[in-house]
């Protein structure tokens, strides 16, 4: 039995020792004060009333509770809990709002202003070297049809013929003149010469113009007009041209 009282007390802290000595000094201080006040009440009493008081039969005392120890419980020691890790959320960062580039206005187009051209100077009518000047063409084997002659036409400024005009025609070892209007049936200005081998060269004799030549019906090559079927309508010897002196001045 006392060894486990001693057992008890030796579980029993020194805090609860000092709570439980405390407890009971309070209790013998509240029992001291009951008797200190009882003694003084009775010493107080009038002695009638204290004769009294003895004169009755003694009170029942009442026996004082025993004071049993109750073993203190020693808690056991609470588990401490320990916080579960909660994982902190990542921040996740806002990305920063990019403002869009305000395109930038481009400068106004300058208005163009167009010049209105300034035209050329005219070009300068070269000034003919003579008055009359002179077109050549071969005539083909249908316009020629066997043919070995000079066609000569001369013309004023209004494209007219002029009669009465002179040619000088010449040739190696010679020279002959052709005179316009003799043909009038083709027109005033009209004339012309044969030809007979050799090279032919002319011009206006009494009037300013170009010399023309020199000219040859000496053309070894046949050339056939498909219309008559001349086989030799322009071939050696037999070739013509026609020539224009056009006034120009």
């Amino acid at each position: 039995m006392l060894d486990r009282l001693n057992l008890q007390f030796q579980d029993v802290s020194a805090r609860d020792w000092k709570l439980l000595v405390s407890l009971l000094v309070t209790a013998n201080l509240v029992t001291l004060t009951s008797l200190s006040w009882l003694v003084l009440s009775w010493v107080s009493m009038p002695h009638s009333v204290r004769d009294r008081v003895l004169a009755q039969a003694p009170a029942t005392r009442t026996p004082m509770p025993t004071f049993t120890l109750t073993p203190i419980v020693t808690p056991s020691p609470t588990a401490t809990r320990v916080g579960t890790w909660t994982p902190v959320p990542t921040v996740t960062r806002t990305p920063t709002h990019t403002p869009t580039p305000t395109e930038t206005p481009l400068p106004p187009t300058p208005e163009i202003v167009m010049r209105a051209p300034v035209p050329a100077a005219p070009t300068p009518t070269p000034t003919p070297a003579h008055d009359f000047v002179a077109t050549v063409r071969q005539l083909s084997p249908c316009e020629n049809e066997g043919k070995h002659h000079l066609f000569i036409h001369v013309r004023d400024r209004d494209g007219q013929g002029i009669p009465n005009v002179r040619i000088l025609v010449s040739w190696g070892g010679g020279e002959a003149y052709a005179t316009t209007g003799n043909k009038p049936e083709v027109h005033p200005g009209f004339t012309d010469f044969a030809m007979f081998k050799g090279s032919y060269t002319l011009r206006l004799a009494d009037l300013d113009s170009e010399t023309v030549g020199p000219l040859t019906p000496d053309i070894p090559r046949g050339e056939m007009c498909a219309t008559t079927g001349n086989p030799v309508a322009n071939s050696l010897y037999h070739y013509s041209y026609e020539i224009v002196f056009q006034q120009v001045r």
